[in-house]
């Protein structure tokens, strides 16, 4: 069985979101008729309180109590994210901060970022996630044309290789060979062009069936 965690950015209403909609096309697709699609729906943040430190923990550790919660609930179970904008470094902050709070560290198969926002720049990610164990697989959509990324004061589009600092459009190649981390460069999508039908929604369960 595969759990099919999917989390939203910030400035996205509980209601007619995607996540919803990624779950129920999951849930089509014959190959995850047996798995659970979950949508995370934490609700509309403001650019401004989402940069609280406070605030930012509070859903960090909400995040972390919601994988626990599945992870107990199935046992057994892979568990895989699909996360977005600010999605993106609430579940990993959520990955990485698991296991330093005398609680086991949550297992994450695949984590798909999307429009990702975590920094490379003030973050060692590869070795308290890939190489601690607590990640298999990492799968990062990144677009040249995203200025929320670009311009955001977390970090840069990618985090893992793509863009260096924000005038420099030149894709890099991922710094470690031997972990598992992909980049997936788009050219000219905006911030939120991922959800305009299916098409991504399809890639990245070819992914987590991959």
């Amino acid at each position: 069985m595969r759990v099919i965690f999917a989390i939203h950015g910030i400035r996205s209403a509980k209601k007619d979101n995607w996540v919803y909609k990624f779950a129920d096309f999951a849930g089509k697709d014959p190959r995850f008729k047996d798995d659970l699609p979950v949508p995370y729906p934490y609700g509309f943040l403001l650019a401004l309180n989402s940069v609280n430190p406070k605030t930012k923990f509070d859903h960090v550790k909400m995040v972390m109590r919601e994988l626990r919660t599945l992870a107990r609930k199935y046992p057994d179970a892979e568990l895989n994210i699909v996360a977005h904008s600010y999605g993106t470094e609430l579940s990993y902050q959520a990955i990485k901060r698991s296991g330093e709070d005398g609680k086991p560290p949550i297992k994450v198969n695949k984590l798909i970022l999307v429009a990702s926002i975590v920094s490379a720049h003030r973050e060692i990610p590869y070795t308290d996630t890939l190489r601690a164990g607590k990640l298999n697989e990492l799968h990062c959509y990144c677009s040249y044309e995203d200025e929320v990324c670009r311009y955001n004061p977390f970090g840069h589009s990618g985090c893992w290789g793509f863009l260096r600092h924000v005038h420099d459009p030149k894709c890099y190649e991922k710094p470690f060979k031997d972990l598992k981390i992909y980049n997936h460069q788009q050219k000219t999508l905006e911030h939120g062009d991922y959800f305009n039908g299916n098409k991504f929604f399809k890639e990245w369960l070819d992914i987590i069936a991959g």
